[in-house]
């Protein structure tokens, strides 16, 4: 599985760009994606994204919508690796964290569903 693959398609299907059936289907293939480890996306996806971009995702709700966090990062990788490597006690007691971590996990459910049914659709095929 390509975790930065997977990084990349919530932050394009959370921007303006947004990606339709096909855009799931690609990049479910490109990340090497397979319908029997659905816990790795799910973690991939509600922890590592929504965790590493929690913050921005709080600057939005506090600019009430005025600006949306742009989650594409040139190197999403080295973004979510930075909030990997922090212990967590530094995102916890950070209350821009804890307001934006539970709703950036709610913007980007259904983006996970659709990667997975993408992933599914692929088993199904081959």
């Amino acid at each position: 599985m390509n975790r930065e693959k997977i990084w990349e398609a919530m932050s394009y299907a959370w921007t303006e760009v947004g990606l339709d059936a096909a855009g799931f289907q690609r990049f479910a293939r490109d990340a090497d994606l397979s319908a029997h480890d659905p816990r790795a996306l799910f973690h991939a996806v509600f922890w590592q994204v929504c965790g590493a971009f929690a913050v921005e995702t709080a600057w939005a709700l506090m600019l009430m919508g005025v600006t949306l966090p742009d989650w594409f990062f040139p190197e999403p990788e080295k973004k979510v690796s930075r909030w990997l490597a922090r212990p967590l006690s530094y995102s916890v007691l950070n209350p821009l964290w804890l307001m934006g971590y539970p709703l950036s996990c709610l913007l980007v459910a259904s983006y996970w569903h659709r990667l997975r049914k993408a992933s599914a659709a692929l088993a199904r095929a081959t």
